[in-house]
């Protein structure tokens, strides 16, 4: 289940960067065969493979496992940023939030 999930989210994060096998093959250094059949789940990875495919996909490991970097007591708030860094809009919702926040201070 957890290879799944990993392969998942690699594919997810390849599709909303726009990259394709080919390029994060070659910024992964791994081989574009071998990457698809990661995200097909058709083999285990190691995890220094899952760190140069991060690296590859130009990410730290927080943001490609979704961890915050701040503790909320509002639910509501943790959930937005999810779906904002999930975004393929991402770059878009934060500026907007930025605004928000901007129209919001004295």
């Amino acid at each position: 289940m957890l290879n799944k999930m990993v392969a998942d989210q690699i594919r997810h994060y390849r599709i909303n960067k726009k990259m394709t096998l080919a390029d994060l093959s070659r910024t992964s250094e791994i081989d574009d065969t071998y990457l698809g059949r990661v995200e097909r789940n058709e083999i285990n990875i190691t995890l220094n493979t899952l760190e140069k495919i991060i690296k590859g996909l130009h990410m730290t490991p927080a943001q490609f496992f979704g961890f915050l970097e701040f503790e909320s007591d509002n639910p509501e708030l943790v959930k937005v940023i999810d779906q904002i860094q999930k975004s393929p809009k991402q770059k878009q919702l934060t500026s907007i939030a930025q605004e928000i926040v901007n129209l919001s201070e004295p």
